[in-house]
């Protein structure tokens, strides 16, 4: 094969897959669990991380709270298809990647409290319940920005 012909598939090869790389991108991954699955999950993995039972459900009712509130007919086109409880699943999914490598490597005492404006509905939080808090803001807004409308 000449230069040309060489040059012409694999730039075919290339835009394939582009093409591809663009299609799977344009459909977001579907939880491959339920809400109630992740929930669970979440909250089995807080009690062995070290949480309490109250700290545990503190923050689960909360994070139910906040996750009720996203509304299926505000699903973005693409999310349609995984639908409301594959989304809320997400923000579970998306806590559990970003908590628990936080956590191992953090220095100061996940049991110290400090004193706050009331987050939550608390005043006083240990620094375990606001990492919990920060990483579940952050999931949540990664939620709404990737898989629901404006």
């Amino acid at each position: 094969m000449d230069r040309n012909r060489i040059g012409t598939v694999l730039m075919g090869l290339v835009l394939a897959f582009a093409c591809m790389s663009s299609t799977a991108h344009s459909t977001p991954k579907c939880s491959p669990k339920s809400y109630s699955q992740a929930r669970s999950a979440m909250t089995s993995r807080l009690l062995a991380a070290g949480y309490s039972k109250p700290q545990a459900g503190f923050l689960m009712r909360n994070a139910d709270r906040m996750t009720s509130t996203l509304r299926a007919d505000r699903l973005n086109d693409k999310a349609k298809a995984c639908g409301i409880d594959s989304a809320r699943a997400y923000v579970l999914g998306c806590l559990d990647k970003q908590l628990f490598p936080l956590q191992s490597r953090t220095s100061a005492s996940l049991d110290d409290e400090k004193q706050t404006k009331g987050f939550w509905g608390k005043k006083r939080l240990t620094i375990r319940e606001l990492l919990f808090i920060s990483e579940f803001h952050g999931c949540l807004g990664a939620a709404k920005e990737y898989l629901f409308r404006g």
